[in-house]
This record gives structure tokens, sequence and C-alpha cells, in this order.
């Protein structure tokens, strides 16, 4: 046994933690969601609104916003059992079928988001609408947050685990 399938097959059982059963139903998983797009929300306001507050209020509302994120991120992958992110030698027969079913899913949610972005820039980057750094940022960061969850988000709202 190799040491990447040893250390998969301990995410997996880690990921199947039956104290996490509570987060595996639609409505739970529903809430978890939304709760992340939340954060996702509260980070873009706290980035708009930097230099309304002192430097330490800012560190101190992205600490608890990333800690947050880390957080809803991890019960969201719990409660999908992780199968969009695990290794097809750990996972059984249905669970690599609805992986390939997440991944093609996956793929077209990725592909609206980064038209959408690319959109959203070329509009700011318009006379009537300028483009400044902190907004290039923010839409670059977003951007990269929604790339690394879609498949997460995808498992969580449309897929049963």
């Amino acid at each position: 046994m190799s040491p990447t399938n040893s250390y998969q097959e301990r995410r997996a059982a880690r990921l199947d933690d039956p104290s996490m059963e509570k987060l595996r139903n639609p409505k739970a998983r529903r809430a978890l969601a939304a709760a992340l797009i939340g954060v996702f929300i509260v980070e873009i306001a706290a980035f708009f609104t930097v230099g309304l507050m002192p430097i330490g209020v800012f560190i101190g509302i992205m600490v608890v916003v990333i800690f947050a994120g880390v957080m809803l991120l991890g019960a969201l992958k719990a409660s999908t059992r992780g199968v969009e992110e695990l290794s097809p030698e750990v996972l059984d027969e249905r669970q690599a079928q609805l992986r390939g079913e997440i991944f093609s899913r996956s793929y077209w949610a990725l592909a609206t988001a980064s038209l959408l972005a690319c959109l959203a820039t070329v509009l700011m980057g318009q006379s009537w609408w300028p483009l400044d750094e902190i907004t290039a940022v923010l839409v670059l960061a977003l951007l990269v947050q929604v790339i690394v969850t879609i498949p997460t988000f995808v498992t969580a709202l449309r897929v049963r685990v």
C-alpha cells in the first residue's frame, strides 16, 4: 500500500465519521452552503469597507471570516463524505459514479462562474465604471474561492451522497 493510499483511506474514514451524520441531510447541507456564501459576502463587504475602519478591526474580522470559512468548508465536505475530493481507489462503485457526475456538473458551474467573472471584469474596466485595484483583487479572490469550493457546493446541493 502506498503512502498516498493510506492517507486517502485515513481521510475517507475521517470524512465518513458517524458523528457528522446530522449534517448529511439536504436541509443541513443547504444551510452550510448558505452560511459559506454568507462568509464570502462578509469577506467582500470587509474589503470594500477597509478604508472606513481601523486596521486592527479589519484584521480581526478577517481572522474570524477565515476561521468560519475553513470550519464551514470542512463541515460541508464532511456532510458529503468527501466524495468530490477523494481518489477513486478509496471510493466504492456508487461513490465513483457520483464523483463523475459531480465533476461534470462542476465543470459547467466553473465555466459559468469564470464567464461571469470575466464579464464583470470587462464591465468594471469601462470608462463609466472605473476599475480600481481593490475591486480587481476582490473579483480575483472571490473567483479563486468559488473555483476551490464549486465541487463541494455541487455535491452538497445537487447530489445524494
